[in-house]
């Protein structure tokens, strides 16, 4: 029989879980009013506020019971993380956002992985580069999702930006731990990882997937310097392509689309 703490402990979390529910309508309503305002009718760039309340929403979600409203305002937070002006043309699509957390947070509990999986794949997504360098434009991608694991600012740019000519869908993180929770609620489509990360190599990230169910089966890649013959490359599973980032990267990523039957 439970005792009296452990009642306490479910009414202190329950509390907890039904202020972040309130503190998450509040923040979602005040980014709506940011999306949605008339150019300069508030002193605030639109975006900061965006970015800030996405952030603030994403760190208290998944402690509470709602990973599937951390990852949607981490897709959210990379969304506007590229945009210079919130532009006429990317304020239906934050709007997309904003529903798609508040429609979680009014029925008040996950949807859970699989739904969650769907629902991410139905958000809006940005793919190509504009001719202005760092101005993206929003149009219909491949449903093909990729999550892309890359400490560096540089590759990730680089990679990113070489999917989304191909129509790709490409979420980011720079963090090996959480790209392993991301592929295995998400189940992306392919998984592109760099070899060199602080705490976990792209090589044991690669391993690690292998060995969980959920990601065992799940198409990978690894981003890296080294050659086919590096002592260290002899531990990554065999079924992982290589993209070699001192070769020619559009090449190497044509032929792991074909590989994986992407296109």
């Amino acid at each position: 029989m439970p005792d009296a703490a452990s009642f306490l402990d479910d009414d202190i979390f329950a509390q907890l879980r039904q202020d972040f529910l309130t503190d998450t309508r509040e923040r979602l309503d005040d980014m709506e009013s940011a999306a949605t305002a008339e150019s300069g009718t508030q002193g605030t760039d639109p975006l900061v506020t965006i970015r800030r309340e996405a952030h603030s929403i994403k760190g208290l979600a998944a402690s509470l019971g709602f990973p599937s409203i951390t990852i949607v305002a981490h897709r959210l937070e990379d969304f506007v993380a590229e945009l210079k002006v919130l532009a006429e043309e990317h304020i239906s699509h934050v709007l997309a956002y904003i529903d798609c957390i508040r429609g979680i947070v009014e029925e008040g509990r996950d949807p859970g992985d699989s739904k969650t999986a769907e629902i991410l794949r139905a958000l809006p997504a940005h793919t190509g580069i504009s001719a202005a360098a760092g101005d993206f434009e929003v149009k219909e991608a491949r449903q093909v999702e990729v999550l892309l694991v890359a400490p560096g600012r540089a590759v990730r740019r680089m990679i990113t930006g070489e999917l989304r000519a191909l129509g790709f869908r490409v979420s980011t993180t720079p963090s090996p731990w959480q790209a392993l929770e991301l592929a295995a609620r998400t189940q992306p489509d392919l998984v592109i990882t760099s070899a060199v990360m602080d705490q976990l190599s792209g090589i044991d990230l690669a391993r690690a997937m292998r060995a969980i169910a959920p990601t065992e089966t799940q198409p990978l890649a690894l981003l890296t310097s080294l050659e086919d013959d590096h002592p260290d490359m002899k531990r990554l599973p065999d079924d992982v392509a290589i993209i070699h980032l001192n070769r020619e990267v559009t090449d190497e990523l044509g032929d792991m689309v074909t590989r994986f039957d992407l296109g």
